[in-house]
């Protein structure tokens, strides 16, 4: 029996006596203990970049280097596995990885850190956007969501969990065994990988993979509507993760507070995932992105006109809740359209828009920082995740998924 083309529309790799949801499991504990590594260094990168000497400016064109070889080579990466197979992929991207870790501890100057952030940065393309379009491909059409919602459960855990642990690790054993750590953990996930999960067979990465070129893709109305609202949601919310430490300063919060602040936001994204994935696979999934998006939009409106430790965690709950809502919708769509379009390919591009909002983000908040101050900062982040609300509500209006 051919097992990669069943009727309900999964596509399952070889070894037939493994089924969907054992390789669901084992790539979520993948993905997730790679995703702890990346986040291990996530917070320390500016604080080793300036202990190299480097100032403000240099520091944003490190952060900002990795996102934009993420925009660059997502879509490829996502093209090539479409043709060639997943696991392979992922496999090589976590190996990578785990030799980038060895570069962060070489260089002598800040400068060598914006070369290896957009290496890392490519590597990483080949792992998290290639998972997600394994674990639609593998999905039953009636699970979809909660697939999609599992896998990125354990990548939001993953970011979350890690810079907890970065942060410990540093303190105890010093910047180095951070980048070790990252290290040793996508050497780790790399084996699980090559030994638990089973190949594709070749040719059946997806149906009709590598047909649509990226041109059309964008060309179709409800791809385009996913690629606006990603970029714009990144760019407004990534002005949220990375001005809110400032904005705690101003309000006399502690490093501990902020902490704790962050964590509620993203584990509630988290947690939240499997849930509204279910839900999305048996109500329309545009009903979750648009609600989602606007709510978030006008929570983050609020930030900077509340006061105390209570009320800017109260919002920052709400957000979590509100992402968490939306996310889940536009990866269903995503993988419902790529089945057709090309799985990864079409991963790539929207993961690629949410990385293009990130570079946006930090130097265009910035900007307003120095020239109107923070609360327009907040303000005008609310009126970019707004304007994704307003982008996906338009180009989806007519969306209907497929229950066949």
């Amino acid at each position: 029996m051919n097992t990669n083309c069943l009727p309900n529309g999964s596509h399952h790799v070889e070894n037939g006596n493994r089924s969907s949801s054992g390789i669901l499991f084992l790539l979520s504990v993948s993905v997730g203990v790679a995703m702890i590594g990346l986040g291990i260094i996530w917070p320390i990168i500016p604080v080793y970049a300036v202990e190299l000497g480097a100032g403000g400016f240099l520091v944003g064109l490190i952060i900002a280097s990795f996102n934009i070889s993420r925009t660059l080579f997502n879509p490829l990466a996502g093209r090539l596995s479409d043709k060639l197979g997943r696991k392979n992929f992922i496999a090589t991207g976590l190996l990578l990885y785990a030799l980038i870790s060895v570069f962060y501890v070489l260089p002598t100057r800040a400068e060598a850190l914006i070369l290896i952030r957009f290496f890392h940065g490519m590597t990483s393309v080949l792992v998290v956007p290639i998972a997600m379009a394994l674990a639609a491909d593998i999905a039953p059409k009636q699970k979809l969501g909660l697939y999609m919602g599992t896998l990125n459960m354990s990548v939001m855990l993953g970011l979350g969990i890690g810079p907890v642990l970065g942060g410990m690790i540093r303190d105890h054993f010093g910047m180095n065994a951070a980048f070790y750590a990252m290290g040793g953990l996508a050497l780790l996930t790399s084996v699980l990988v090559m030994i638990f999960i089973p190949p594709e067979k070749k040719g059946h990465s997806g149906q009709n993979s590598g047909r649509v070129s990226f041109r059309k893709m964008l060309q179709h109305r409800v791809v385009l509507g996913i690629f606006l609202t990603r970029f714009f949601t990144a760019s407004g919310q990534g002005a949220v993760y990375t001005f809110l430490p400032i904005l705690a300063l101003e309000l006399n919060l502690t490093s501990s507070q902020v902490g704790i602040i962050l964590g509620a936001n993203i584990f509630l994204i988290a947690f939240l995932q499997r849930f509204m994935g279910t839900l999305a696979d048996r109500i329309n999934p545009k009903y979750f992105i648009i609600s989602g998006t606007f709510a978030s939009g006008l929570i983050v409106l609020w930030m900077p006109f509340v006061e105390g430790f209570t009320m800017i965690l109260f919002l920052n709950i709400l957000m979590g809740m509100a992402n968490g809502l939306a996310l889940p919708g536009g990866l269903v769509i995503t993988g419902q359209l790529g089945r057709t379009m090309g799985m990864a390919a079409l991963m790539g591009i929207t993961d690629a828009a949410w990385s293009l909002g990130m570079i946006v983000s930090p130097i265009l908040s910035g900007i307003i920082l120095d020239l109107f101050g923070l609360s327009q900062v907040f303000i005008t982040g609310s009126c970019l995740i707004l304007t994704g609300s307003v982008a996906v509500t338009f180009f989806l209006k007519d969306y209907q998924p497929d229950k066949a």
